[in-house]
């Protein structure tokens, strides 16, 4: 079941939200989250209900895994075994179901082996589940939190507007909300407020970034028939995805705080306004911001902790040290969250791209700093710097679209004007070569120009730790609100072209299988 769906907005969701408020009334703890919970496997099920089971078991495991290594005393050898195997294990079902297919295409590939199995399909949000349990393992070998009930444990996992494609949630910020019983009195205001940011999430969804990809996926479609799109084409196309894709997962991460909202619960801001960034390491503390959160605390650190002493005791040279220590893990920390988005080569090269873009950013603030402590009146050009990076996230875009490396390959080369291209490719969307302009100065213009959700919604705490970034990325305009009944109708504006934009037929969210 999408977010954007009718039966999703007109049927499940207001009778999930009037069960758990109605329970709530009654202020018993145990059915508000049973009734949560069961409303979050039907809305995981509704998909292929046979991937249920897949998640009780990984739930159920980790459960017990988390509870054994909770149980034992500090230093005892079988809790580090304990959250190995743990790891070992949720990697293991995200390897077979998201990568097995690949590493056998590739291993017939190379070797010629011929191997033959069934096509295995992927599991709704396994990416997600997985790096959920992977951090709560470690959190609770940590001693940085402490499993309480079944039932809330299985509300945190299961909790569905963060189950398919996000936040990355920590059991600390999630677990102690729906352990708190729920002021009744704040239950309308709360609706209304996760309805203004649900509403204009949908509208991103279905009319910025459906729009968007109506100039983006005919170029590359006739790319991977064959076409040439030519130099214009191609960067239309690249900058045309670029506004879809941010749109959509600016829209999916709205919608998933707003829905959480309607039930009293904050998450995590997940996406805040990237395409601002004057930098590529900037870009992605702001891009999928738990995903960044998630890699920097559990593969990055584990990574550079140990190489950084290696590298203390081999190196005296700063560059050097700095290769190994920095340069080296980040690099391998994009390619992994490169391949995490999908399981093909094209993800690969995203991913390398972005490592090296931070690689190269790193160095290059490393070099900079040395240089202003010689020259401190000397300072790089901001608005240089900016269009670098919009430059550079562009251009890696096409890997993440395009269908194959070999598509890629002919995309880029259009890019770099190496062919004249054989497709008129202002025949193949709306409007020819003026629509295209359009729709990408509207698209840009919102990104550079307008609030983001939550600076606009700042006066009634959109998300966690909000204070932290409320002056990060600020607007060209600027507008706050409090919630009355105007913004109901506000709201309401929002769902109806949202709603209205559905029936026009939508793209499904980019990142609905991660």
């Amino acid at each position: 079941m999408l977010f954007n769906s009718l039966v999703f907005i007109f049927a499940f969701l207001p009778v999930v939200v009037a069960g758990y408020w109605m329970l709530a009334a009654t202020g018993r703890h145990r059915p508000r989250l049973i009734w949560l919970a069961a409303a979050s496997l039907f809305f995981y099920g509704y998909w292929a209900p046979r991937y249920i089971l897949l998640l009780v078991f990984s739930m159920t495991v980790n459960y017990l895994l988390a509870a054994a290594i909770q149980r034992l005393p500090e230093g005892a050898g079988r809790r580090r075994h304990l959250l190995i195997g743990g790891i070992v294990f949720n990697l293991a079902l995200l390897f077979y179901f998201k990568y097995f297919n690949f590493f056998i295409d590739n291993l017939n590939a190379l070797t010629g082996a011929g191997i033959t199995i069934a096509r295995i399909v992927l599991p709704l949000a396994i990416s997600f589940f997985t790096f959920q349990k992977i951090a709560l393992l470690f959190d609770v070998y940590r001693r940085k939190v402490r499993l309480g009930p079944v039932t809330e444990y299985v509300t945190f996992v299961l909790f569905f507007p963060q189950l398919i494609a996000g936040p990355i949630v920590h059991y600390s910020e999630l677990a102690p909300q729906l352990a708190d019983t729920p002021r009744l009195s704040a239950a309308s205001r709360n609706i209304l407020i996760g309805l203004v940011i649900f509403g204009i999430g949908l509208f991103k969804k279905t009319v910025l970034a459906d729009t968007a990809a109506l100039y983006a996926s005919p170029i590359f479609d006739a790319a991977r028939d064959g076409s040439m799109p030519g130099f214009v084409g191609a960067w239309t196309a690249a900058f045309s995805y670029t506004l879809q894709i941010y749109f959509d997962f600016s829209g999916y991460s709205d919608m998933a705080i707003g829905l959480a909202r309607m039930f009293g619960v904050l998450l995590p801001l997940n996406f805040h306004s990237p395409l601002r960034a004057g930098n590529m390491a900037e870009l992605w503390r702001r891009w999928h911001m738990t995903l960044s959160r998630f890699v920097q605390s559990y593969i990055f650190q584990p990574l550079s902790m140990p190489l950084a002493r290696y590298a203390a005791t081999r190196f005296s040279a700063p560059w050097a040290f700095l290769a190994v220590s920095t340069l080296a893990p980040t690099f391998l920390s994009m390619v992994i969250i490169g391949v995490w988005h999908g399981a093909g080569w094209n993800f690969v090269i995203f991913g390398a791209m972005h490592g090296l873009y931070v690689a190269i950013y790193n160095a290059w603030d490393f070099y900079w700093k040395k240089k202003r402590k010689k020259n401190p009146q000397r300072t790089g050009s901001k608005m240089a710097a900016h269009v670098v990076t919009i430059l550079c996230f562009v251009a890696a875009t096409v890997p993440f679209r395009a269908a194959d490396v070999r598509v890629t390959g002919r995309f880029f080369g259009a890019m770099l004007g190496l062919g004249g291209g054989d497709i008129p490719w202002s025949t193949l969307v709306p409007l020819g070569a003026a629509g295209a302009l359009a729709s990408l100065a509207v698209g840009w213009s919102i990104v550079a120009l307008l609030p983001n959700t939550q600076a606009f919604m700042t006066r009634v705490e959109p998300a966690l730790e909000w204070a932290k970034w409320r002056k990060v990325a600020p607007a060209i305009v600027r507008a706050e609100w409090a919630p009355t009944i105007g913004w109901a109708i506000v709201s309401g504006i929002f769902l109806f072209f949202g709603v209205a934009f559905i029936m026009r037929g939508t793209t499904e969210f980019i990142y609905f299988n991660f």
